[in-house]
């Protein structure tokens, strides 16, 4: 009798033991698996965004071309960056990539129009373009009509790239009737991922001289550009939108109290190409009509011209020859301007759009390889759900 008395109590705690422990387990079991459930759809959500980003190219499919845009332009219906121009994945169209530029000056997109244009209503997301590796001057400088320069190619960790290939373009003026190119290459970066080249130009001790530096690592290119000279830009922005290569104001609207701003003329428009090919767009005169603007007066944009078959060369650089005379003194100078074709998009620069996901519990990462420009670059989007 005692015994199954004993029997009953024990099996009464037993059974308590086991309900207090579903009690404190279960909830913990569920919690980790709502957890797990909300990254998962997560992921998902960030994959879907991302295949939108990079496969899509929008709708129209040229709506990065488009001109007076608007940072919540209707005429966008759908979002996406992939060209229209290519039938490859993850090519990117510089055009509509350049739209997500802070400050564009032609006009860039919302972040919440973009956001509202993706679905991602409740959802934050930031995306990156990375460069592939980093390239640094280490020198550059001119002793008679030989120009040497020092450049270092490293992994974004640091680390050198021994045997990458690096070819050099120079663009120099010496005096006002004088304007320039050379180039040189490829060489090859030593075990310290360091290269020392020499150019000949032609002309000795040059007034401006900057150097383009293409540089390749298993078919994967970047570029850099240095000057010789520092200078301020005060005669025109480049800007280009499709085939059209557009010049707009540095300044804001002129100050009538001040004196008269220079008359520029344009003399040559140069584009490199991707592939380091040099392409010779446009020549103009002194005293042409067509190639002149006004520094100072007239509308935002001081200039503008189509060339037929620019966009798909794939332009990653612009070299403009300027002529300007200041009409207070009637003295002639000349100016060498060299700009990516697309500033913050190319080169050794970070380019970065959208929200911040640092201050949120969880968020999704995801990477690709990208083409810009037909040169590589990898594309980093972070997904995150929003406080409500």
């Amino acid at each position: 009798m005692v015994n199954a008395v004993f029997d009953h109590i024990m099996a009464l705690l037993i059974v308590g033991a086991l309900f207090v422990g579903a009690v404190l387990v279960v909830p913990t079991m569920s919690l980790i698996n709502l957890q797990t459930i909300d990254q998962q759809q997560l992921r998902n959500m960030a994959l879907n965004v991302f295949n939108a980003l990079l496969l899509d190219t929008g709708k129209p499919t040229n709506w990065g071309s488009m001109r007076d845009f608007q940072p919540n332009d209707p005429r966008v219906l759908r979002f996406g960056l992939a060209s229209y121009e290519e039938s490859t994945f993850y090519v990117l169209d510089p055009d509509k990539v350049q739209r997500l530029v802070k400050d564009n000056p032609l006009g860039g997109m919302d972040y919440f129009t973009v956001k509202q244009l993706l679905g991602l209503q409740g959802y934050g997301f930031s995306l990156r373009i990375i460069p592939p590796f980093n390239v640094t001057f280490s020198s550059v400088s001119v002793v008679g009509n030989t120009l040497s320069y020092s450049a270092k190619v490293s992994y974004l960790d640091g680390k050198p790239i021994p045997n990458a290939k690096v070819s050099a373009t120079a663009v120099y003026s010496k005096g006002n009737d004088y304007f320039n190119i050379s180039q040189s290459g490829p060489m090859e970066t030593n075990a310290m991922g360091v290269c020392n080249g020499n150019m000949q130009l032609w002309t000795s001790t040059p007034d401006y001289y900057m150097v383009t530096l293409r540089v390749t690592v298993a078919d994967v290119a970047t570029l850099i550009v240095t000057s010789g000279q520092t200078f301020e830009n005060e005669i025109a922005n480049i800007n280009i939108v499709g085939d059209t290569v557009v010049l707009t104001s540095t300044k804001e609207p002129p100050d009538y109290n001040q004196p008269p701003n220079e008359n520029v003329w344009i003399l040559d428009i140069v584009a490199f190409e991707s592939q380091g090919i040099l392409l010779y767009l446009y020549e103009g005169t002194k005293s042409g009509q067509n190639n002149k603007f006004n520094t100072g007066s007239g509308s935002f944009e001081v200039w503008s011209r189509e060339f037929k078959g620019l966009h798909g060369s794939d332009p990653v650089l612009m070299i403009f020859n300027f002529w300007a005379i200041d009409p207070v003194t009637g003295q002639g100078r000349s100016q060498v301007l060299v700009t990516l074709a697309y500033p913050n998009l190319l080169g050794n620069s970070v380019f970065e759009y959208g929200g911040s996901w640092k201050n949120t519990n969880a968020a999704v990462r995801m990477q690709r390889s990208v083409s810009i420009s037909d040169m590589t670059y990898t594309a980093e989007l972070w997904l995150w759900k929003e406080s409500p």
